[in-house]
Formats: C-alpha cells, structure tokens, sequence
C-alpha cells in the first residue's frame, strides 16, 4: 500500500489585477504569484490537491506526495 505525506500551505496576498471590474474580482484575481509558489512545490515532487481562497487574505493549497 503506498503512503502518503502531506503538507498545507498559506499564499498569503491577493491583488487584483489593473482591469480587473471589482464586481467580478474572483475571475480577474492576478493569480501569477499564486501559480510561482505552486509551481515551486510542483517541482518538488508535491501534487496540489485542494486550492481555496481566502477573502481577501490569500490562499490555502493542500499538497500530497508519496511518502520515500
């Protein structure tokens, strides 16, 4: 049976991008710093499992990886 190890990780931080309509500020969130830091944990050998916003404070990802 294969093990699993897990990790959860807060982005804190979420700005909107310059066209962003502030009605609609989920769809036009500027996302790119959000995608680095996943993309960071991606690289080492983590796979994202849930990504949640925050409010305004940022966001939560939960990772999982095989445990070596």
């Amino acid at each position: 049976m294969e093990r699993w190890e897990y990790l959860v990780v807060y982005i804190e931080g979420r700005e909107l991008s310059p066209d962003a309509d502030t009605k609609a500020a989920d769809v036009h969130a500027n996302a790119d710093k959000f995608t680095e830091t996943l993309n960071r944990y991606a690289s080492g050998g983590w796979e994202l499992m849930n990504f949640e916003w925050d409010g305004d404070r940022g966001a939560k990802a939960i990772f999982k990886r095989p445990r070596g």
